[in-house]
């Protein structure tokens, strides 16, 4: 393994592990919504009070749970691809067709990142509620979140870019592997992969 491979894949593993990272915050955010709902639902059937805020509560975390999520989806190219076509495409094509739909996607994120956090200026300004209920919540924390959501995603495109050139498609963390490589594409053989590559860093680390 050749320096610059080592280092992409160095990089590669740091910037896959703080993506999950941060997508763990969408699963506390997910595990939070579904904690309020059976409370809030059981509280209003049996005792007859409900949670304050609770719909609007729920409804805002929902927030963190799309955008928190995004940029490691990206990453571990989770989302679902249709490749029935461009799979049978020369790998050169194919590389062309990637580098467009990151960049594009880099550029539109980032737009709307920007977009969001001038929405967030905006409502932290104006002191936007959520309802108007007295006991409501400001909304620019969330709107914030929007923003980062967005950033992080572009940034995702961004490595996904560099990843493209620098490492082998065999080798990338939570990578979908090409169908003419012939190897398993299911979650199972993912989380196998990069079981095996962050064995391989720490082995690293050891020597």
């Amino acid at each position: 393994m050749t320096e610059k491979l080592r280092v992409a894949k160095r990089i590669d593993q740091i910037f896959f592990k703080m993506m999950w990272g941060v997508s763990v915050l969408s699963g506390i955010s997910l595990f939070a919504v579904a904690i309020l709902c059976t409370v809030d639902a059981l509280g209003g059937k049996i005792f007859s009070v409900s949670i304050p805020n609770g719909t609007e509560v729920v409804t805002y975390l929902n927030i963190p749970v799309v955008f928190f999520s995004m940029a490691f989806i990206q990453v571990e190219r989770g989302h679902t691809t249709v490749d029935l076509f461009s799979g049978r495409f020369p790998r050169a094509v194919q590389t062309v067709i990637h580098l467009i739909g990151y960049l594009l996607g880099m550029l539109i994120c980032a737009y709307v990142g920007y977009c969001s956090i001038i929405l967030t200026a905006d409502k932290y300004a104006t002191h936007a509620k959520a309802s108007a209920a007295a006991s409501s919540f400001s909304v620019w924390p969330f709107a914030l979140v929007t923003a980062a959501g967005f950033w992080l995603i572009a940034v995702s495109f961004f490595w996904c870019v560099f990843r493209e050139f620098l490492i082998p498609p065999a080798e990338r963390m939570g990578a979908m592997i090409m169908p003419e490589q012939q190897e398993a594409t299911s979650d199972a053989a993912h989380m196998m992969r990069d079981i095996e590559n962050l064995k391989d860093a720490n082995r690293g680390k050891g020597e």
